[in-house]
């Protein structure tokens, strides 16, 4: 079992490694389209894919540490905090709650006039939260806190990306011009593509507490979603914006 886990983990981040170079090659697109035209919604979107990108390396430093053996002793020093919030993802889901309400400050910049006063501190409490949890409830080996923190992430990537998306989709359909339909069409996928990953890993770490080894198709399905949420919103809204 301890062979087949290592295995997985080997296979784990070498795919990993192909995320991280196309998630790197389109954040680079993505800072030179906002260097030449310094939009400030395409300055949100870089932070926003900035953070996912460390999300990313993250979860593939944790395969590292599980491939090569690296282990370290279970005290109460930060070293061993920093190393378990690696090995089981926590760090990677922190880096995403910050994207996430980046991503509400993007929509608000996109779609509304300004904030609502009580959704903006429901989501800034949420936030804040979410990230309490993932850093601080924690016990090593603990698949169920696991499972408990990627639907927190979820959730709050529905309570923001699920509006998004009505908004994306009502614009689609009101806006006359092929540019802007792609723009808003381009963030519908995206919005939907970040939905996917959390809900994809949480199903992921569901089939790991029931025995499976994990790295199941879900796992495979939440970083190949990530990628194509970044990638839509750069072909349709960044590339096309930072030309006019």
């Amino acid at each position: 079992m301890v062979e087949l886990v290592i295995l997985l983990n080997f296979i784990g981040m070498i795919f990993e490694i192909f995320i991280i170079i196309i998630a790197a090659i389109l954040l680079i697109l993505i800072s030179k389209k906002y260097f030449i035209k310094r939009h400030k919604l395409t300055r949100l979107l870089l932070l926003i894919f900035l953070n996912y990108f460390i999300a990313i390396f993250f979860s593939w430093l944790s395969k590292v540490f599980v491939f090569s053996g690296l282990t370290v002793v279970q005290d109460a020093s930060i070293g061993t905090w920093m190393y378990n919030m690696i090995i089981d993802f926590r760090l990677s889901e922190f880096f995403v709650t910050i994207a996430i309400f980046l991503s509400y400050i993007l929509k608000v910049n996109v779609f509304e006039k300004g904030y609502n006063t009580i959704q903006k501190y429901g989501i800034a409490i949420y936030g804040i939260f979410a990230c309490v949890y993932v850093l601080f409830v924690y016990i090593s080996g603990n698949t169920l806190l696991d499972i408990i923190a990627f639907l927190i992430v979820f959730i709050y990537m529905v309570m923001v990306y699920a509006p998004f998306l009505r908004r994306s989709i009502e614009s689609y359909r009101a806006v006359e011009g092929k540019v802007y339909k792609q723009a808003f069409l381009s963030l519908a996928i995206m919005s939907i593509s970040f939905m996917l990953i959390f809900l994809s890993f949480a199903i992921d770490r569901l089939f790991i507490f029931l025995g499976s080894p994990g790295f199941t198709f879900f796992y495979y399905l939440g970083w190949i979603s990530a990628i194509i949420g970044i990638f839509g919103a750069y072909y349709g809204y960044i590339r096309p914006k930072a030309t006019e």
